[in-house]
């Protein structure tokens, strides 16, 4: 009986792996967390460097090294030749009010070009399209935000810009801004 006794106890013992408990799952993923630090920081140093470095031009390469200051002329406009053109108040209903609110806006176009005020005569009926779809687009809460001026003159200057065909137009100021 006894020899029975330690003939069960052994066949356990012999059946369990020689490594001791599971967790052979983990292993890979331990792998995994050490070793992509160390492919990271070698494909850095070993790949990308070395493509950076051949991408950059020698010192004696580049013809920009040898502008001098004194060669570049660059022309100031002078405060006297500036040129504006005051367009015509504009007024739009705000979008979400059921129409029982709106906006008129009056502009002062500026700009160094003195052909400002013949272009912007010529075009006067799509300039002002684009300022009334502009300030119609806006609600009445996003006339609450404080950088709604500037945000309104970037669009119109994009518009401005896409029905001249062209980048004359560099400041715009609202002569008028009334919300009722």
């Amino acid at each position: 009986m006894a020899d029975e006794n330690e003939a069960a106890e052994a066949a356990p013992a012999e059946a369990k792996p020689a490594g001791g408990g599971g967790g052979g799952g983990m292993m890979p993923a331990l792998l995994i967390i050490v070793l992509m630090p160390v492919v990271s920081f070698a494909m850095f140093k070993f790949l990308f460097i070395p493509m950076i470095k051949a991408e950059i031009p020698e010192p004696g390469e580049d013809a920009l090294h040898d502008i001098k200051p004194e060669d570049i002329n660059v022309e100031h406009a002078s405060g006297d030749l500036e040129y504006k053109v005051d367009l015509d108040p504009v007024t739009a209903n705000l979008r979400g009010t059921a129409q029982t609110r709106f906006i008129r806006v009056a502009a002062v176009l500026r700009s160094a070009d003195p052909e400002l005020t013949d272009v912007v005569e010529s075009n006067k009926g799509r300039i002002k399209e684009v300022i009334g779809s502009v300030i119609g687009s806006k609600t009445l809460a996003d006339l609450e935000k404080p950088e709604i001026r500037n945000v309104m003159r970037n669009q119109m200057k994009q518009g401005f810009e896409h029905v001249l065909k062209k980048p004359i137009i560099e400041e715009i100021v609202f002569a008028e801004f009334v919300v009722q």
